[in-house]
Formats: structure tokens, C-alpha cells, sequence
């Protein structure tokens, strides 16, 4: 039998009784096949694909009940600069405060009130701002009553208070209820037994 014509043992590769330059071309092909892949999985690391599946449940819009002014979407209502009650509670709660704006949302048939708000400046650093709004069918609000500061930190690294604020609502009647925001300046903690007066004077509420 001629030489190179002789089957190996079963099972063994054919390639292992190739000639040396068959050897290396099959090695060469196998070195190629190798990078290829190393390079292939490299390519799908750095550019990865993405599936992304939006699924949007159906919701009815959100229930809207007054407008920007505190008027009711289904009422016809005019805004007035003037808040009959307010500005007498607020020269009551502070006597040397000043008044810089007063504003009413009234029904244009009734004339009955569903908004009415104030800013008042306190000492020239502070203010307060009262609001006091009856929506008609809304349920009866909770209590809240938040302090808070403002705080910088100065040039030594030291925190320093710049103002003080004092968030409160005080229910009235279902739907209604007043909201005050005291907003004071410095540290100390002035101011707030006249605001919680304010909150809390019969005159301010609303009714249905």
C-alpha cells in the first residue's frame, strides 16, 4: 500500500496524518476562526441590542374642580383686587403690618366668594401670605401645621439661617379651609403667635 494512502485508527482526525504544510494552513484557519469570534462577541459587548416594550394602561383624566383662580370649572365668576374680612383679620393679627395685595374669586351670579388670598409685609424682611378658598362638594381638608428654614453655609463653613417659614391649614366646612405661609428672616422665630391668630381667626373662613 503506498505511503499516505494508510486510514488512521477509527475515530482518529484525518488531519493529524496531513502533510506539515496542510498542518499549518489548517492551524492558521482555525487561529482566524478563533479571532473572529473574539471579535464578534467584543462588537455585541460594546454595541449591545435593546428591546424596549412601552405598555400604557388606560386612566381617566384627572378630575379638574376650580381653575387657576379658585373658580368652580362649571361656574361663571369674576376676580376682584379687594377681600372684604381679611384685611381687617390681618391689621388685627399684625397692627403695624402692611397690605400689598388683596384679591376675591366671586360668583358672578351669586356673588358669593370661593377664593379670597392676601400678601402682607410684616417689617420689611417678612411676609405673609393667607389664602382661603370654599370649593363647593370637595371633602373637608386635614389640619397641618410645618416649620421649616432656609440655610447657607458662609465663607468659615459654618450653616447659617437665612429665613424661617411657617406653613399651616386650618380647616373650615367641607371643601373649605385657610392656608398661611409666614416667611420671616434671620434665625429667631418671630412672628408665629400672630400668624397662627391669622390661621386660626373665625373671620377668615369661608362657607359653602
Amino acid at each position: 500500500m503506498a505511503a499516505g494512502a494508510a486510514a488512521g485508527p477509527a475515530g482518529s482526525p484525518s488531519w493529524v496524518f496531513a502533510s506539515p504544510a496542510q498542518r499549518r494552513l489548517a492551524v492558521l484557519a482555525a487561529a482566524l476562526a478563533l479571532i473572529s469570534a473574539v471579535i464578534g462577541v467584543n462588537a455585541a459587548r460594546v454595541h449591545p441590542q435593546r428591546r424596549i416594550t412601552t405598555i400604557t394602561a388606560p386612566a381617566p383624566p384627572a378630575a379638574v374642580t376650580v381653575d387657576a383662580t379658585g373658580c368652580p370649572v362649571h361656574s361663571e365668576c369674576q376676580v376682584q383686587q379687594r377681600a372684604i374680612g381679611l384685611d381687617d383679620a390681618f391689621v388685627r393679627a399684625f397692627p403695624t403690618g402692611q397690605i400689598l395685595n388683596v384679591q376675591a374669586t366671586l360668583d358672578l351670579h351669586s356673588l358669593s366668594s370661593y377664593r379670597k388670598s392676601l400678601i402682607g409685609s410684616i417689617d420689611g424682611s417678612s411676609t405673609v401670605s393667607l389664602t382661603t378658598q370654599c370649593v363647593p362638594g370637595a371633602p373637608r381638608s386635614k389640619p397641618r401645621l410645618e416649620r421649616s428654614s432656609t440655610a447657607f453655609v458662609d465663607l468659615a463653613g459654618n450653616s447659617v439661617i437665612e429665613y424661617r417659614q411657617l406653613s399651616v391649614l386650618v380647616p373650615g366646612r367641607p371643601g373649605c379651609g385657610v392656608a398661611l405661609l409666614l416667611r420671616t428672616r434671620g434665625a429667631a422665630p418671630r412672628f408665629q403667635d400672630a400668624a397662627l391668630r391669622l390661621a386660626h381667626d373665625p373671620a377668615v373662613q369661608l362657607f359653602p
